[in-house]
């Protein structure tokens, strides 16, 4: 008979970090055996947070935040910029340093400066910005946490499984070693005269199916394989050598469960990620609410700058100036006409050289501004109006992550009592399922019994085995998911 038992999935991602960290220390250290190292849950673990991408796009969150940081903290300091222009200006035009029109075919002018500017006041948008920088770093890093979670809850899922595959594998094995005693005895005594042949037919058919058994189940417990390994970025070709580690009956047990959930419910409401990432969420709205108010405040700002230049226009005198007697006619003087004359200064000019006129050019001014937003076409409006339903919006989903954090955890405890009372019972039908298959396969030893009541025997007593195994791990899946959000050491030791 060929049984198929899925492992049972939590969808809650909340119940996934408490299912994560509840096997957490299952053989936290790897063993190593004669032919391979096997796998334990830390190991699994550690290997997907160094090399899992979801977690290393979340820590590049943390990284992107911290820019975001810095970016708030620079805000506050005036910035500095030089700047430097070289150009040539044809025709009638005006020196840029004497203001006075100059006629040429073409004037080089250059100029260099620093300037720098600094915010006075903006209505504490600074301020503001730079505390939501802090905001989004601690959200960035709750939503790490989240993502690691998630992460751990996929891998320990899936090393929770290879180990519940393997119990059916050993089961099936089992099963097939006690119908293989049953063909050898049969065969015996149709040798003998002493059974019919149909008799050993129908117990060498028990037998192909639970071979066919073994298949499926070693078939299972490949994939299951193949799914950790994937999970773990392995290469493919080392899933059937593959071997993770096996807590014993002891560790997966569990009986001391609290009576009422409000222990856990209070320690997960202080303490996940998930309320810490909501919270910080509303203090972001309520900053982002306050922003779009100082947009309604005036803005100071203040401005220096320093700079010099040199033009092609600019002319100096070379040499010393050279004295021409210049005649302007006779004219009388007393009645006596006398000539007239006058001296006249000529200089010579060359263009200003380029080191004079930085030196000389030198210029410096500072400024102050205001600005008064009076009308905006409702831009400020409709940014505070929109802050307010932010912060609305932000207040819901606390709550919502409230409730379905109260519930998850509500529900957590309802299950893991009831796999607790599942577990007991299962374990009493297995009892006695062994109990009427013993005494089945005497009485058909014994002749007493045909094949189809052993083979019914042997059917319930596999659905017996199954459902105690899944009960066994259900329980204990269930009851570390309780001690994770009561805050407790997630370990099976």
């Amino acid at each position: 008979m060929q049984t198929r038992v899925s492992f049972p999935r939590i969808v809650s991602k909340f119940k996934s970090t408490a299912v994560a960290l509840c096997i957490l220390f299952i053989g936290s250290n790897a063993i190593k055996s004669t032919a391979q190292e096997t796998w334990s849950l830390q190991r699994c673990l550690d290997h997907a947070f160094e090399y899992n991408l979801q977690i290393k796009l979340a820590g590049l969150g943390e990284v992107r935040a911290g820019i975001g940081t810095q970016s708030a903290i620079g805000a506050f300091l005036p910035n500095l910029n030089g700047n430097a222009s070289h150009g040539y200006n044809f025709g009638r035009t005006i020196d840029p340093f004497t203001n006075q029109f100059v006629e040429s075919s073409r004037i080089q002018s250059n100029s260099f400066g620093l300037s720098t500017g600094v915010t006075l006041f903006n209505g504490f948008q600074n301020h503001l910005n730079l505390k939501r920088a802090y905001l989004a770093e601690q959200s960035a890093e709750a939503n790490r946490e989240v993502v690691e979670n998630n992460v751990v809850l996929t891998i320990a899922g899936a090393y929770l499984n290879i180990l519940f595959q393997e119990e059916f594998v050993r089961v099936a094995e089992i099963n097939r070693t006690a119908t293989a005693r049953q063909v050898t005895r049969m065969t015996q005594l149709v040798n003998a005269g002493a059974a019919a042949e149909a008799d050993l037919y129908d117990v060498e058919a028990q037998l192909a199916a639970d071979e066919a058994t073994i298949v499926s189940t070693a078939n299972a417990l490949g994939l299951a394989k193949l799914n950790l390994v994937q999970l773990l970025q392995l290469p493919a070709s080392e899933t059937d050598s593959f071997q993770v580690v096996r807590p014993s009956d002891s560790d997966l047990e569990r009986n001391n469960l609290p009576g009422s959930p409000e222990a856990a419910v209070a320690h997960a409401l202080s303490s996940f990620p998930e309320i810490r990432q909501a919270n910080l969420n509303v203090e972001d709205a309520s900053l982002g609410l306050r922003l779009a108010n100082a947009g309604s405040l005036p803005r100071l700002f203040a401005s220096y700058n320093y700079g010099s230049g040199y033009s092609g226009a600019s002319r100096s005198i070379d040499g010393d100036p050279t004295i021409e007697t210049i005649s302007l006619g006779n004219f009388y003087w007393d009645g006596t006409l006398v000539p007239l004359t006058v001296e006249q200064e000529s200089y010579n000019f060359i263009t200003t050289p380029f080191s004079d006129q930085i030196k000389r050019n030198f210029n410096q001014s500072v400024f102050f501004s205001m600005s008064l937003p009076i009308f905006n076409n409702f831009s400020v409006k409709s940014a505070r109006e929109q802050g307010q339903v932010n912060v609305l919006s932000a207040t819901y989903q606390l709550e919502q992550t409230r409730q379905t954090l109260t519930a998850n955890v509500e529900s957590a405890w309802a299950d893991a009592r009831a796999a607790s009372q599942n577990a007991v019972a299962q374990e009493a039908a297995l009892t006695a399922a062994e109990k009427a298959f013993n005494n089945a396969e005497k009485r058909y030893e014994a002749g007493a019994s045909t094949a189809v009541d052993y083979a019914d025997a042997r059917s319930l007593l596999d659905n017996a085995r199954v459902n105690t195994l899944r009960a066994k791990y259900d329980l204990a899946f269930k009851s570390r998911i309780l001690d994770f959000y009561m805050g407790r050491a997630m370990t099976f030791r």
